[in-house]
């Protein structure tokens, strides 16, 4: 059976082979929310069907809230939580929507598989193929296509200094150029910041409705269009989709690697990362973590509609 390769799949083992592992083999999946996560395939949702045709602004709005419907807040804090995080993912909708530039759109959250090419040889992985979706393809007043990337961020300026090296947009160029079967001009990324405004306090109480947050929230967006948002064309050389598929290639040979020696590496330096890798008490070995902190997911590629 051949195994899909996908950007978050190789990233992932980039980061650590054995959380790499816990995700893509054994499935497991944390049991507490992951914010960043969560808005981030809402305000994806939203867009896809925007982006379609399928809905207006207060249809991408409620699409991409829908997302949310299966947290369920066990305490006032939570409560509070989801509210703040539906309000900000509502504005980030309703932003992008009004904002970013019509374009002609050939193809909307585009799948893809296609085998992995050895590049010296031609022949094909017989394990391993390469996946994906990409949110979508567009064609320039000059017919030229370009991969259309949508993305949240933290910080618009530290995001575009990723562009030059972003695996990413390099996987997805060179993707789509076999999938078409013609040249890509390179990615247009649309980003929308995210906000860290919170309803007004007094004396520690909240003294501002979710309504006039809201309101308030979207004005500020509006007010510095600048600060809030990013369309950027991003080029990638021949000699980067070059390096790509040698690297890609390469990939393939170290799993193989991985897989006959039967060792599992850790990359201890990412254990604390970004907050701290939520498998650590798995490998820590703490006693019921498994069962109490994780589920096994149905799927191995979420971001995928192809189920395990």
């Amino acid at each position: 059976m051949v195994e899909l390769l996908t950007h978050s799949r190789i990233a992932m083992r980039q980061q650590c082979p054995q959380k790499e592992h816990y995700h893509y083999v054994e499935r497991l999946r944390p049991r507490e929310v992951s914010w960043a996560l969560s808005i981030g395939s809402a305000w994806h949702r939203g867009l896809e069907l925007w982006q379609r045709g399928e809905v207006d602004e207060d249809g991408a709005v409620r699409t991409g809230l829908e997302t949310l419907d299966w947290i369920r807040p066990e305490s006032e804090e939570e409560r509070y939580k989801l509210q703040l995080e539906r309000i900000r993912t509502e504005c980030m909708i309703r932003f992008a929507v009004r904002h970013f530039k019509p374009r002609r759109l050939v193809a909307v959250e585009r799948e893809f598989e296609i085998p992995i090419l050895n590049p010296a040889t031609g022949h094909k992985s017989r394990k391993y193929a390469l996946g994906g979706k990409i949110d979508g393809i567009c064609e320039d007043e000059h017919g030229n296509l370009w991969i259309l990337e949508n993305k949240t961020t933290a910080s618009i300026e530290q995001f575009k200094q990723s562009y030059g090296m972003s695996q990413q947009l390099t996987l997805y160029v060179y993707a789509a150029s076999r999938v078409f079967d013609r040249p890509i001009a390179g990615a247009i990324v649309r980003a929308v910041q995210k906000s860290r405004m919170e309803p007004k306090r007094r004396n520690g109480e909240v003294v501002e409705t979710w309504e006039d947050f809201r309101d308030r929230l979207l004005a500020e967006y509006e007010s510095n269009p600048d600060k809030y948002l990013s369309e950027d064309e991003v080029i990638r050389a021949p000699e980067q989709i070059k390096q790509f598929e040698s690297e890609l290639w390469m990939e393939c040979l170290e799993r193989n690697w991985q897989a006959r020696s039967g060792v599992i590496r850790h990359n201890t330096s990412n254990c604390h990362q970004y907050g701290g890798c939520p498998f650590l008490p798995l490998c820590l070995g703490v006693e019921g973590a498994r069962e109490s902190m994780f589920f096994v997911s149905s799927t191995t590629h979420d971001e995928l509609t192809e189920t395990a």
